[in-house]
């Protein structure tokens, strides 16, 4: 009780004094002479005088330090082209990681299906899940690039082999690949308006199409890439057993991300003309490629 005791005497003898006046005078030490007074001064009005002063120097320090470069010397403060710089970072990063993500799938599932090993629904189901969004990539013009160079990568362990053959004078084409029994479901509906020909480097055929038509799935796979290009487009690659590959170019839109597994039939993209390729009509660019080379597919399909 002693120190309650304490605290109320001397907050009641603030109190009796807080609108008791007070002055305050300046004289001449020698003299004695008054030479400056300040009245009426109580302890109320230097209490709110007080809390003024220090509302202006945090309010004048705040100002100072928001607005001039002295900011840059407060710890942990970082300056707006830092700022700036930072985010750029971070979504550099992140694109870095969505691309570590889509090329692993790429050949996790490439590695698989070459070795002749079809991958379970479940591994299909958690590889569709880990896989970056595929249009969301496509929507980002910054990743435009990353995307072209999936597809050189892509075209490069398709064409490794024939390209070794061309060099050597060779053309690819059924000559270096045979199959002996194929039968695929037609990718699509139309005419032919291009047919394949190796020697100008036209590895498909050309199928004339009405825009957002259907693109189906030559036969059983597995989607290793989806992606899109400046020049084929909206371009979706399946990895069938037997070491048989199917490209579907040029589409207007992509149902299917790289890891999902399909079937004979199943709708995977949409007919349309994208890219820079030849022609401005719906058409769909159809490859299949077989031990690494090129083969007409003509030879194993019937257009209607």
């Amino acid at each position: 009780m002693g120190k309650f005791e304490k605290v109320k005497s001397i907050w009641n003898k603030v109190k009796s004094e807080w609108k008791t006046r007070y002055r305050l005078v300046f004289s001449n030490e020698d003299t004695h002479e008054q030479e400056f007074v300040i009245r009426r001064i109580t302890i109320q009005r230097i209490f709110v005088v007080a809390v003024i002063a220090a509302f202006v120097i945090i309010l004048l320090t705040s100002l100072l330090i928001a607005f001039t470069p002295l900011r840059l010397y407060i710890p942990g403060y970082t300056d707006q082209k830092d700022y700036k710089l930072y985010k750029q970072t971070a979504a550099r990063v992140d694109s870095l990681e969505r691309l570590v993500e889509y090329n692993q799938a790429f050949i996790d599932n490439f590695t698989t299906m070459i070795e002749g090993n079809a991958p379970t629904m479940e591994e299909t189901k958690e590889s569709a899940e880990n896989t970056p969004n595929t249009h969301t990539t496509i929507r980002d013009k910054k990743r435009m690039a990353e995307a072209e160079e999936m597809e050189e990568q892509a075209d490069l362990i398709l064409g490794r082999i024939s390209e070794d053959n061309a060099s050597q004078g060779n053309t690819p084409g059924l000559s270096q690949a045979k199959i002996s029994t194929l039968s695929i479901y037609p990718p699509s509906i139309g005419a032919v308006t291009r047919p394949f020909d190796a020697s100008k480097n036209h590895y498909g055929i050309d199928i004339a199409s009405a825009r957002n038509s259907v693109v189906a799935c030559i036969a059983d796979g597995v989607v290793i890439a989806a992606h899109y290009s400046a020049t084929d487009g909206y371009v979706i690659i399946v990895q069938h057993p037997g070491n048989l590959i199917s490209v579907y170019k040029r589409n207007a839109a992509l149902l299917k991300q790289p890891g999902a597994r399909v079937k004979a039939g199943d709708p995977i993209a949409a007919i349309g003309n994208t890219g820079s390729g030849e022609g401005n009509t719906p058409h769909l660019h159809f490859e299949l490629w077989y031990n690494g080379f090129p083969i007409n597919p003509l030879d194993y399909l019937v257009i209607e």
